[in-house]
């Protein structure tokens, strides 16, 4: 017999049925009813929609990194200004290298210019802002008596490569054209009046310009205006604070904005002795920066290592320091600043020379000594090619060359193995800023038509302020020096700990962090939370009726 044996029967269960993935969605879809569909995809549409936007706004504004003009103001109309603000243009097609009012036009339009005076400016350089409200009262009353004159404003950060063209290398620069012509008739300071304006634009008869009612009248006027769109001033402006960490963050972007706008004010290389000068300002700060301050050291350390191309122009240091740094940084100063971040350069520079004078006392305990003379000139050397706020460079020159605070006595041209003589470099940069702060408090008064800082005044606009170094003051209200060198010392080096103090000062402030969001974070976060309360909404809206129509089966 071949009959084979049968197999033994074998019973195999069989899962239910898996749907792919997207049947199932549509399952879930058509149990809801289509209204509902409606308002849960349109809430979360809308929400996606916002936070796109709102990271792009928010994108545009670290790109940007503050104002780049004094005289153009979001929200207020150019035509309330005598000054023409220059913008940068938004159509294609249009030169911005070759506005108008500074270059004759290539087409065959028969053009003639009107007569015209132009200023070049930088929005972080503190004389600039100061002259800001002179230069536009100045503008009314030359407009006043001869409207044909125009006057012009042309921002240096956002107009870099126009502002080299027409070699500017101070803030704030004045440019006078006469009526039909392209040729300059003089340039230089800021130290004009109406009538001298008038003289060197070749009109006649200037006199009486700038006196009688109609000048009271837009005195008044220009002060009403800047009571409306500036910040609120204190006559004496409270030290911040904030700690060693933002100092060296400021600090470094400071030094990072000064290569990017700084150092080369006209095309081509370096002259010899600005070349001189810049690679000795680096290498003080690979020997006297902090080791935490670690990005700012591996771009010094890559420009000493192709100084020779990075001297050749601003393209070769932008591609040396582009391999450290975003491309497109943004220039957001932490605590410089009180909410205006044109504030943040100058602010930050201070921090990082102030860092570099404590640092060269820390450098010399540890190695050869570096003569405090030798660091002073280099720091001298710097501020003199590099720093290009016309007026404030000029005072710092002058203290220096005239021995301000017995600075070439205290300061040695030898190397000194005594610790309390290198103290005498950041004490001497103390007392020097020290002095410039009380300047500035005059200087603003002065231009407020308020009344000169009296004794209790100017001694509050010194710092370190009595609550944040009680032992840095003796009773007679003089300084105890070393203690405040103390105070330094632990304000600017040794940082490690995360709260260690700092003080500014700059504009008042108003009270929380919040008040100082810029507008752009301001408005994102409106946007995001009103997208959030909508996405919210529709999805609850959507629950309710599903539970309503559950109970209704039920």
């Amino acid at each position: 017999d071949n009959t084979q044996p049968a197999a033994p029967r074998t019973t195999v269960e069989i899962g239910p049925t898996r749907l792919p993935l997207m049947p199932r969605t549509k399952r879930a879809f058509k149990r809801l009813p289509p209204r509902n569909n409606y308002w849960l995809i349109a809430g979360w549409f809308f929400f996606l929609v916002v936070v796109i936007f709102a990271l792009a706004y928010l994108a545009v504004d670290a790109v940007m990194g503050g104002d780049l003009y004094l005289y153009h103001k979001e929200g207020v109309a150019d035509s309330e200004s005598p000054v023409n603000e220059y913008l940068v243009p938004v159509h294609k097609g249009v030169d911005a290298l070759h506005p108008d009012f500074l270059y004759e036009p290539s087409s065959s339009v028969n053009f003639s210019p009107p007569a015209r005076v132009v200023e070049f400016y930088a929005p972080w350089c503190p004389h600039c802002k100061h002259y800001a409200p002179k230069y536009i009262k100045l503008a009314s009353e030359v407009t006043t008596s001869h409207p044909a004159i125009k006057f012009y404003a042309v921002s240096c950060v956002a107009h870099k490569d126009l502002c080299k063209a027409q070699k500017v290398k101070s803030y704030p620069t004045l440019k006078f054209f006469r009526e039909g012509s392209y040729n300059v008739t003089t340039h230089g300071g800021v130290r004009y009046d109406a009538n001298a304006i008038l003289t060197a634009l070749g009109f006649e008869g200037g006199a009486g310009v700038g006196d009688g009612d109609e000048t009271n009248k837009i005195a008044k006027s220009s002060g009403d205006h800047k009571s409306k769109n500036d910040k609120e001033i204190a006559r004496v402006v409270p030290f911040r604070v904030h700690d060693v960490h933002d100092a060296w963050s400021d600090a470094a972007l400071s030094f990072e904005f000064a290569l990017k706008n700084g150092i080369y004010m006209e095309n081509g290389p370096l002259p010899q002795e600005k070349s001189l000068a810049f690679r000795e300002w680096l290498e003080l700060l690979s020997k006297s920066l902090p080791s935490q301050m670690g990005r700012t050291h591996d771009i010094i350390n890559a420009l000493l290592k192709h100084f020779d191309k990075a001297a050749k122009g601003q393209s070769y240091m932008d591609e040396l320091v582009s391999e450290h740094v975003p491309a497109a940084p943004s220039w957001s100063w932490r605590t410089c600043t009180y909410g205006d971040n044109t504030m943040g350069y100058t602010c930050g520079l201070w921090q990082l020379f102030h860092v570099m004078s404590v640092g060269v006392v820390e450098y010399n305990r540890h190695n050869p000594p570096i003569p405090t003379r030798h660091a002073s000139e280099t720091l001298r050397n710097y501020i003199d090619h590099f720093f290009q706020c016309d007026v404030c460079r000029m005072n710092f020159l002058s203290m220096y060359d005239t021995c301000a605070f017995d600075g070439c006595h205290r300061l040695s041209e030898n190397p000194s193995l005594l610790e309390q003589e290198w103290r005498e470099l950041p004490l001497w940069l103390w007392e020097t800023h020290n002095d410039v702060n009380g300047r500035l408090l005059g200087e603003r008064l002065e231009q407020n038509k308020e009344q000169k800082p009296n004794q209790w005044e100017s001694q509050q606009a010194r710092w370190p302020p009595l609550f944040a170094c009680p032992n840095c003051w003796r009773e007679d209200r003089s300084w105890e020096e070393e203690q405040v060198f103390k105070h330094l010392h632990s304000l600017y080096w040794s940082g490690n700990p995360s709260y260690i103090k700092i003080q500014s000062n700059d504009i008042i402030d108003h009270g929380s962090r919040g008040a100082m969001m810029s507008l752009r974070w301001k408005v994102s976060v409106i946007f995001l939370a009103v997208a959030v309360v909508m996405a919210r909404l529709s999805n609850s809206k959507s629950v309710r009726r599903n539970s309503g129509r559950q109970k209704q089966k039920e």
